[in-house]
């Protein structure tokens, strides 16, 4: 029942699936075909990109990538700016939040440029989107806030504030801040009914509907969710009726009043299922299985769990090949780019021999006293050659390293994928042999285990991710001033459950005055992987400890300390010494495939500082971070 509220609250930000075409993709279609490629063509390919970067995010790529390289050719600032914005969504919804961030970085200094406050404030709000979409919750609250301090400037649109508020409600009550997330929520509620936007007031009543309901005020839940359903009837938006119904029933559920549950779910299934919304017929399946179960109606009940069983791994089957195509397709994108740029070169160094001869002809006919200009152009000739060749050689050399990086990131890819997967397939055999003894104590242990391989695989993934990302150079280095208790404060905070799990303490030990001059993402990554590993082999009982010192000069040292098992000094020096995520498999206390100390090692090397290891048996092991510190003032 919990994954229904994580799901509604992405309810406009990610649909990958792919609908019938609208009146609207029609009509602008047809404008397209006589429109001639100035300004106005660009506006209708960003209206078009705007239109499918949430239900068909794939088919939007080709508008908003058209859009763009128009408007860069006619030199259209304004349509380059929602063309940069409308493409860095599209491949937000498709997972490669990377490129996004850079496409959305790009759209912030030109938004600056014109000073363009909706641009501006649009580019820090869908940069928050995607840093909460990856559980960076720090960095996506300091972009939002950001957005917040121009929301109200003249020239912000509406649309814009609505975006804006709603996903920074959604944001604090994740964070379980629920009385900011409910300012906001009401902020663009009133917002919506004030400007007469009834799809936004039915959206941000159910939004408020299921926080009451996480917060179990069930008679208030109940009320919002039935306006939010009362208003979009009217409106005929299936896709937000759907989801509406479904959060209704979930609060009928809860309350016990199954009949009515099972007819707003049935509803639900049925508009799900006309406009091929998998999301919602996901979460309606869900739905009935546990309204069987409470009825104890357990054969129906595993039928529709069955059937969202099987849809689940459809849709997480595509939504991985969807990110891998979206890497593989930029890579191949960059390799393209590679040969054009050199068969132009080759096309203009056989221009300049021809020049070259054309002239030697010419210098034979003149006689003798042109001799010495056509020594002159041999040697010119010669040097140019000579520039053409070596030109060819680093481009080559450039070619085999892009392609050794695309090789190791599909070696990661299927090296360390593994693992993971086979948790979740040994937890299903589980399950099997669990129900053939009868052990309900087994069974209970079981949800565990899941969470547990969960977290491992998405741990695995950002660190896979952040690696591919810093080989093929796309991940920009931006150095600031970065308080170290600040730092350390937030890895405690976000590990702080993870430890009260485990039985174990977290220390803190640092002064205030410390700062280093260091890039926040990188840093914030280290730091993360580092007290991760030492949660993973510090025992029940143990202690970790975050420490920092001012170095003689101008460093600063972060320091990892827990009392975990520790490493023989051979284990050490391989962990110190291996190249890259080819390099042979770790055994012992501390073993894996070693790709997240191999990303710390790397940020570490981009950043100007340094990451060592000290270990003795039995007692313990340090990791240290060493960065320069911020200048006085800085």
């Amino acid at each position: 029942m919990q994954r229904l509220f994580f799901s509604f609250f992405l309810f406009c930000v990610a649909c990958t699936t792919v609908v019938a075409q609208t009146a609207t993709e029609t009509n602008l279609l047809r404008l397209l075909r006589t429109q001639p490629p100035d300004t106005g063509r660009v506006r209708l390919l960003n209206a078009l990109c705007y239109e499918l970067h949430d239900n068909a995010p794939t088919r939007a790529l080709r508008y908003g990538e058209q859009s763009v390289a128009l408007a860069r050719s006619i030199q259209d600032q304004q349509g380059l700016l929602r063309g940069l914005l409308n493409l860095g969504s599209c491949y937000a919804n498709l997972a490669d939040g990377p490129y996004a961030l850079e496409l959305q970085q790009e759209a912030l200094q030109l938004a600056r440029q014109l000073n363009d406050s909706d641009g501006i404030v649009r580019s820090y709000a869908s940069m928050g989107g995607v840093y909460h979409e990856r559980n960076d919750t720090a960095a996506a609250l300091l972009n939002y806030r950001r957005a917040l301090e121009l929301a109200y400037q003249p020239g912000v649109r509406v649309r814009t504030q609505l975006m804006l508020f709603g996903n920074l409600g959604n944001l604090y009550f994740y964070l379980r801040r629920r009385p900011e997330g409910l300012v906001f929520i009401r902020r663009a509620l009133q917002l919506s009914r004030r400007t007469g936007d009834r799809a936004g007031e039915s959206l941000y009543l159910a939004d408020l509907g299921s926080f009451y309901l996480q917060m179990d005020q069930l008679e208030t839940a109940e009320g919002l969710l039935r306006q939010a359903v009362t208003l979009v009837e009217s409106l005929k938006s299936h896709r937000f009726e759907a989801g509406h119904l479904e959060l209704l029933a979930t609060v009928l559920l809860v309350k016990g009043e199954l009949d009515e549950a099972e007819e707003l779910t049935r509803r639900a299934l049925g508009l799900a299922r006309r406009i091929n919304y998998q999301e919602r017929v996901l979460d309606a399946y869900n739905l009935m299985a546990e309204i069987n179960a409470s009825r104890s109606q357990f054969e129906q009940a595993f039928e529709w769990q069955s059937r969202f069983r099987d849809l689940n791994d459809s849709l997480n089957s595509r939504s991985r090949v969807q990110t891998l195509t979206a890497l593989q397709t930029r890579f191949e994108t960059a390799e393209k780019e590679s040969q054009i740029r050199q068969l132009m070169e080759r096309s203009r160094s056989a221009q300049q021999r021809t020049r070259a001869l054309w002239g030697t002809i010419a210098a034979l006919l003149l006689g003798l006293g042109g001799v010495g200009l056509l020594y002159v152009k041999l040697r010119r000739s010669r040097a140019a050659l000579a520039a053409n060749h070596r030109f060819l050689e680093e481009a080559s050399r450039e070619l085999r390293q892009l392609a050794a990086s695309k090789d190791r990131l599909y070696a990661i890819v299927a090296h360390d994928l593994r693992g993971p997967v086979t948790s979740f397939a040994g937890v299903t055999e589980l399950i099997d042999f669990y129900l053939k003894r009868g052990d309900e104590q087994g069974l209970r242990r079981l949800p565990d285990l899941v969470r547990q391989s969960a977290h491992q695989l998405n741990h695995l993934l950002d660190n896979l991710l952040n690696w591919a990302v810093s080989q093929t150079g796309e991940l920009a280095f931006r150095p600031e001033r970065l308080s170290v208790d600040d730092l350390l404060s937030q890895v405690g905070q976000l590990y702080a459950n993870t430890a009260e799990a485990k039985q174990l303490t977290l220390a803190f030990g640092a002064s205030e005055e410390l700062a280093v001059w260091a890039d926040a993402h990188m840093t914030q990554t280290v730091l993360r992987n580092l007290v991760g590993n030492a949660l993973k082999f510090t025992p029940p009982g143990g202690t970790i400890c975050l420490s920092a010192e001012a170095l003689p000069g101008s460093g600063v040292r972060l320091s990892v300390t827990d009392t975990g098992p520790g490493m023989e000094p051979a284990q050490v020096a391989a962990l110190l010494t291996d190249s890259g995520p080819s390099a042979p498999l770790r055994r012992g206390p501390r073993s894996g495939t070693g790709l997240g100390l191999l990303l710390c090692r790397a940020f570490m090397q981009r950043q100007g500082g340094s990451l060592d290891i000290r270990s003795t048996p039995g007692q313990g092991t340090t990791v240290a971070i060493t960065l320069p510190a911020a200048r006085t003032g800085g």
